[in-house]
């Protein structure tokens, strides 16, 4: 990712209009923003198009943006980001897809039937929060976010960041204790991190 003036200059380059600029700051963010919508879509390609949906919004309004800092950018592109996402959530309610390849598909050959199942889990587990806690998650842990970078995004204080968090997570553990050990036999949250420590 740029710094902060190379970020402040890279911005000021695509708002006097120059394509490398615009593809400069693509290939320092894009990465980072398919991970996001990656965790909160659950499908490769669908993560994709929303990726390129999302530079596409950036180029046509970046125009109107005014940099005040790193924070400030990154509040403004995943604002960008989790309003795309919402929209292609939308579109799959009206038009369901059906798309296995994302369950099968390996990254990494050293990857173990454990830990691609531990994954579905958590993925499967991430998509039973709230929308407010699943976004919280996915900015600060997936994304790479900051509690203040978070905040801005969400438009909330940073300690509402840090509670929600919290709560998420707890919830989290709860879920994936369930998973593991049934209903009946769940473990509270704290012992569950306790014994993976």
């Amino acid at each position: 990712m740029l710094g902060d003036k190379e970020l402040a200059a890279c911005i000021a380059a695509i708002q006097a209009g120059d394509p490398q600029a615009m593809e400069e700051l693509y290939l320092s963010y894009a990465e980072a923003i398919r991970r996001y919508c990656y965790v909160r879509l659950a499908d490769a390609e669908a993560a994709q198009d929303c990726v390129q949906e999302i530079f596409v919004n950036v180029w046509r309004s970046i125009k109107r943006f005014e940099y005040r800092g790193l924070a400030s950018f990154a509040a403004w592109l995943y604002a960008i980001a989790n309003n795309m996402v919402i929209n292609f959530v939308r579109q799959r309610q009206h038009h369901p897809q059906l798309s296995l390849s994302d369950q099968w598909q390996l990254t990494d050959p050293r990857d173990t039937a454990g830990t691609v199942a531990d994954n579905l889990a958590v993925r499967q587990a991430l998509h039973r929060l709230t929308p407010e806690q699943q976004l919280v998650v996915t900015l600060r842990f997936f994304a790479g976010l900051s509690n203040e970078e978070a905040a801005m995004t969400m438009k909330r204080s940073v300690g509402a960041v840090k509670v929600l968090q919290h709560r998420a997570l707890n919830r989290l553990h709860q879920l994936l204790a369930d998973e593991r050990l049934g209903p009946r036999q769940r473990v509270p949250a704290k012992a569950a991190v306790l014994a993976h420590a």
